[in-house]
Order: C-alpha cells, then sequence, then structure tokens
C-alpha cells in the first residue's frame, strides 16, 4: 500500500514536471497567444458596446426623413434620397442607409422599408431582395415582410411561391386579426393557380379557426365557390 502511494506521488510529481517544462518551452508563444486574445477581446468590446451603437444612432438620425417620406407614401424618394444643394433639403434613402450602416439594427429596418418601398414602385425582384435581409422577432411585423414576399412573387407570375411565402406568413404567428387575412390570400392565390382543393381547405380553416375574423364572416361563399370548382 505504502509503495502503491510512492508510485502515484512520483508519478503525480513527474506529470507536474512535464507541465512546468512545457510552459517554460512555451512561454513565449503562450505570452503572445495570450496577447491576441486579449486584443480580439477588447476589439469586440469596443465594436458591439461603442462602435455599433453609435453608428446605429447615425443610421436612425439620418434616415428619418426617409421615414417622412414613407408615411406620405413617396416611396421613390424615401428609396433613393435627394442630394439638397449645400447639404441642405437632401434625404437619405434607405437604399444607401441599408449600405452605409450595414451591420445596425437601422440598417436592418431600412431593408424592410426599401423592400416595401420596391414593391409599391414594382420593382419586384428588389423587393425581394430587401425583404429578405430584413430580419424580425415580431409577431406581426415579420407575418407582413413574408406576406409582402408572397405579393411580389405573385406579382411576377410565381404563384406557387407567392403561396409558400402567404402560408409561411400564416403560420409566423397565431392572431385573430392577420392570420385569417394571410390565409386568404393564400387561398385566392391556390384559386388563381386552380388548386380549388387547396383553397377550400384553407377557407374551411378560417371558417373553424377564425370565424369572427372579417374575412371570416362571408366565408362561406368561398367554400362554396372552391367546392363548385374543384
Amino acid at each position: 500500500m505504502a509503495e502503491e502511494k510512492e508510485n502515484l506521488a512520483e508519478n503525480i510529481q513527474e506529470n507536474l514536471s512535464k507541465v512546468e517544462q512545457f510552459i517554460e518551452e512555451k512561454r513565449q508563444p503562450l505570452m503572445i497567444a495570450g496577447g491576441v486574445v486579449l486584443a480580439v477581446a477588447v476589439a469586440l468590446i469596443y465594436v458591439f458596446v461603442k462602435w455599433l451603437p453609435e453608428r446605429n444612432l447615425q443610421g436612425q438620425k439620418a434616415m428619418y426623413l426617409a421615414e417622412m417620406a414613407f408615411a406620405k407614401d413617396s416611396f421613390e424618394l424615401a428609396l433613393n434620397g435627394r442630394a439638397g444643394f449645400g447639404g441642405a433639403n437632401t434625404v437619405v434613402g434607405f437604399a444607401e442607409v441599408t449600405k452605409k450602416y450595414s451591420f445596425t439594427k437601422a440598417a436592418n429596418l431600412a431593408n424592410y422599408y426599401a423592400g416595401i418601398c420596391c414593391l409599391n414602385l414594382k420593382k419586384y425582384d428588389e423587393a425581394i431582395s430587401y425583404l429578405d435581409k430584413f430580419s424580425t422577432k415580431d409577431p406581426i411585423v415579420g407575418a407582413v415582410k413574408l406576406s409582402a414576399i408572397g405579393d411580389a412573387y405573385m406579382e411576377l407570375g410565381k404563384e406557387k411561391d407567392g403561396i409558400k411565402y402567404y402560408e409561411k406568413a400564416a403560420a409566423f404567428s397565431d392572431n385573430e386579426t392577420y392570420t385569417p387575412y394571410f390565409l386568404f390570400k393564400a387561398a385566392l392565390a391556390h384559386e388563381k393557380a386552380n388548386n380549388f382543393s387547396e383553397a377550400k381547405k384553407l377557407y374551411e380553416k378560417i371558417r373553424d379557426n377564425y370565424p369572427k375574423s372579417e374575412e371570416g364572416r362571408d366565408i362561406e361563399k368561398y367554400i362554396a365557390r372552391a367546392s363548385v370548382s374543384n
């Protein structure tokens, strides 16, 4: 027993010696590596605590006039902005904000605005591109974004993709007002594509799950129409 303890102690001492030798041999590389890690950590802290928040604030201020133009349905001005004489009356458009203030919340929101602008300006491919770059967890805005992408695809004659995004919008969150609206849009798109049985299923879903919604009030006539056409 004593011999086993002695052997164990010798093994521990031997391993400690090896560790000490390794540290001594690699002291300089380890110090360099530690310095690199520290430098990266400091840089990340600076980026996320100071640089990004400041750029985000700048982006929010920059697109203020574009938001006002958007609210007035001046979509061309809101999207592309306007160069003013000597800086006066200058409007920074959402398209510029997405590029100049990339990786900020302001740029993310500008992607949404730019997408809706393009949709209204009949620039459907650009609308899809901008909206795809916009991310949100908001249950309403996220669903509206997906529905807008569906609208763009429908305008491009890509009904299959349009239906897919309308159904994604309906499934994004369960809302008594918006979910039946998106289901209704998907059902109409199915009818346009001559998928009457699928349209009927969605109309029936509105009837069964959202009977008090605006779409649910007159849903029986749509169910009947899809049944006859099926």
